[in-house]
């Protein structure tokens, strides 16, 4: 499983018309699969096509496979092929494909996945081979990060080879600039259109070699998004945007228990007379009812009008705090503890000795993604073809769903992925373009777009789970951790997501890896550790992946145990991590402590704040990326704060484009404090107590913090950035919360402890 050869280039590279086609596959299932595309999208006439197009008018067309969700994607992508190709960013023109073999996300499946292409795991190759394409796990420029630069170094080799030959030269006497060869002795250019047909014919005896970090034009620095200008001008389209000749609105309404069955609608023929109204549509599996009109409006009120016939489920007469103490009965027996994801010396016999042991019990709540775009899906089917237009993560799983509800072909299934307003992790799931294409199959001919109000949607969320986590440690006398043990209680993410999304692939809950997620391989030394889990079995609530996924707990938990096991050892929080990293053998270590190091320095940590300020440290790794953080914050009253600055470094490895990161770290910290200040899905009586945002309040521009950024420059393979900057923000938080008060938040949200924030 090597990189991708000079043969898999000539493979799937070829004429077509008059352009070159440069298609790369990386590893050998994709090679096999490389003519198993269709091209569309890519230019009038284009036919099989991987990557890149470079037509004769010099017109370079680049499929970017990954979902453009604020995250800057349909920017960093192109920086890795133009670096290597060299051409400037304005010289390329962004289509994104259909979800077919070469664009399939390998790293999409592996939280953990080996570096580079190297070497693959098996869900790797999975995740090449089914092909999934999605957009996910911080993984699109971890997953493309050498694939693309040595496309374009390919492409630019067998370009100037056409070149020299056409000169008489050799092709050391040319160089390549701005989407031209030039010619060194008399600078006669040809442009890279000119060259398209000669290039394809090439066949070369090398691997081009790809430059250096030194060399790098693109790569590193500050270059401005492809995608802001069209959504400054509003000529961006959103999914919500999708508008085909013809096109009606269906608002979906779910049963009013969480999970609950529909069985029946008994006033349909009044609601099919209210105006603007042209049909009512009954879900599949008793999953609800969809209302289609002539416009949201009437559709939205029309589906409020229905009277169901409807049962709940298992979580009828069901709450949240029920839900506590089901988590809390699980910690509490050993017996259901099914996975164990770290566990070395002897944690019992470090536990009963003469050190005193420390404990503590956290819990979060469930969450809902509130992305700002509300769930949609436009479809239309005619016959055995069907056409949607979605804002969705991942392509196949838009395809796999549409062939599940109607039947029809997957070849025949053509996605437009638009520009998404949120995901999340919201948008990886399929229930709404299910329920599209459940409705638009009853209408075949007709466009319909499926829209979730924003009730319906947290009320029938994926939610992040609820989880209960308890810790016992222990210090030595040499004030260092001698035991660390942690008991986590919750419903698998994995296991829920697989079995709506990819059943087959489904396994038993102990084996989810994100279920550990920030709470092993932690960068601290420590003699004696444990780490265990059980499962929460509640189906009728669904859990999914929300931002940072299971780090987006476990770095509350770690992060606020490490605070109080400081505090216990009478020891300053910072000075302490630092001690335990300096003492781990990680092979991360090094780069840890630089983080924590240069956090530290950024806050000035070892200089008194002035009275009534006070600052709190976290530092975490996750998605392959280290953060640290410092948030500083005032006490205005007993418990009122203002959150004044948050301190972040991260260290991604190599850097693509820093105004992203720098971009998705004052992001990441904005959702991580969202969800501690204010963020949860509670139950009463099996029903979600939530609906919209006056329920489910955000931080706003007057309490949202200063953040300060600094990326570190180290020549690792790069890590994701999408995600890293939430785990961290919470405990952050909340550790200064206790230098301020002495009091220790173990549970979220704050507001709901009595917390404001002005």
């Amino acid at each position: 499983m090597g990189k991708w050869t000079r043969r898999a280039f000539i493979a799937t590279g070829g004429l077509v018309g008059t352009g070159l086609v440069v298609g790369v596959a990386g590893i050998a299932y994709v090679n096999k699969a490389i003519k198993k595309y269709s091209g569309k999208g890519m230019g009038e006439g284009a036919s099989l096509n991987a990557w890149v197009r470079i037509a004769p008018d010099n017109t370079i067309t680049m499929a970017v496979p990954r979902s453009e969700m604020g995250q800057g994607v349909y920017t960093a992508l192109p920086m890795l092929l133009a670096e290597e190709l060299e051409v400037d960013m304005n010289q390329i023109e962004i289509v994104h494909p259909q979800p077919e073999s070469p664009y399939a996300n390998t790293f999409f499946l592996d939280p953990n996945p080996r570096k580079a292409y190297a070497s693959y795991s098996p869900m790797q190759t999975v995740a090449a081979f089914l092909p999934v394409v999605g957009t996910g796990g911080s993984t699109s420029v971890k997953d493309l990060y050498d694939h693309l630069r040595e496309m374009g170094a390919t492409a630019r080799a067998a370009l100037i080879a056409a070149a020299a030959e056409q000169w008489g030269v050799t092709a050391a006497d040319c160089y390549a600039e701005s989407a031209h060869v030039i010619n060194k002795k008399t600078k006669e250019k040809l442009t890279y259109g000119s060259l398209a047909e000669a290039a394809s014919k090439v066949e070369l005896d090398f691997d081009p070699k790809l430059k250096d970090q030194k060399d790098f034009k693109l790569l590193g620095k500050r270059v401005q998004r492809l995608d802001i200008p069209e959504k400054v001008t509003g000529t961006a389209e959103f999914g919500i945007d999708a508008r085909r000749d013809g096109m009606l609105i269906a608002a979906v309404r779910h049963a009013s228990y969480v999970g609950g069955t529909v069985n029946g609608i008994n006033n349909i023929e009044e609601v099919e007379q209210m105006k603007g109204v042209k049909k009512v549509v009954m879900l599949e599996n008793g999953l609800g009812a969809a209302v289609v009109a002539d416009n949201t409006w009437r559709a939205k009120n029309a589906a409020l009008a229905l009277d169901f016939d409807e049962t709940g489920n298992s979580l009828e007469g069901v709450s949240s705090s029920d839900i506590s103490k089901m988590l809390g009965d699980i910690i509490a027996d050993d017996s259901q503890m099914i996975g164990t994801p770290e566990a070395h010396g002897d944690v019992s016999a470090a536990l009963s000795g003469d050190a005193k042991a420390i404990e503590a019990s956290y819990e979060v709540p469930y969450l809902a993604h509130c992305t700002m775009e509300p769930l949609n899906c436009t479809m239309v089917i005619n016959g055995d073809k069907a056409e949607v237009w979605v804002g969705h993560q991942g392509g196949s799983s838009v395809r796999d769903a549409v062939n599940a509800v109607t039947g029809i072909e997957k070849e025949n299934i053509h996605v437009n992925i638009l520009y998404l307003g949120g995901g999340f992790g919201r948008r990886i799931e399929v229930d709404f373009v299910k329920k599209a294409a459940m409705v638009a199959k009853q209408m075949p001919g007709t466009p319909i777009q499926l829209v979730f109000t924003r009730e319906e949607d947290m009320k029938n969320g994926m939610y992040r789970p609820g989880v209960a986590s308890k810790f016992r440690g222990a210090i030595g006398a040499d004030g260092m951790i001698d035991a660390w043990e942690n008991k986590m209680a919750l419903q698998s993410v994995t296991h829920s997501f697989m079995n709506r999304v990819m059943p087959a692939m489904a396994e038993s809950p102990a084996n989810d890896p994100q279920t550990a997620e920030g709470a092993v391989e932690l960068p601290y030394g420590r003699n004696n550790v444990s780490v265990q889990f059980g499962q929460l079995d509640l189906p009728a609530l669904q859990v999914g992946n929300w931002r940072s996924v299971g780090a987006s707990q476990n770095g509350f938990f770690s992060e606020s145990f490490m605070d109080e096991m400081a505090h216990a050892a009478g020891q300053d929080p910072y000075e302490f991590r630092k001690k335990h990293i300096e003492k781990s053998d990680l092979p991360d270590a090094p780069r840890f402590l630089a983080a924590l190091n240069k956090v530290a320095d950024m806050a000035s940590w070892s200089t008194p704040l002035p009275e009534g300020k006070h600052r709190g440290i976290s530092i975490l790794k996750s998605f392959g990326s280290i953060v640290a953080q410092v948030a500083e914050i005032s006490q205005t009253g007993d418990k009122q704060f203002s959150i004044d600055k948050v301190h972040c470094v991260i260290d991604c490895g190599r850097i693509v484009n820093p105004d992203t990161i720098e971009a998705q770290m004052q992001s990441g910290i904005i959702y991580g404090l969202t969800a501690a200040l204010y963020g949860e899905i509670t139950l009463d009586d099996g029903q979600v107590v939530q609906q919209n945002f006056p329920q489910y309040e955000m931080v706003r521009m007057n309490t949202a913090p200063t953040v300060a950024v600094h990326i570190m420059e180290v020549d690792e393979y790069p890590g994701g950035v999408g995600e890293p900057a939430t785990p961290p923000a919470a405990p952050a938080l909340t550790n200064a919360i206790f230098a301020a008060t002495g009091d220790r938040v173990r549970s979220l949200p704050l507001n709901k402890l009595g917390y404001t924030f002005v």
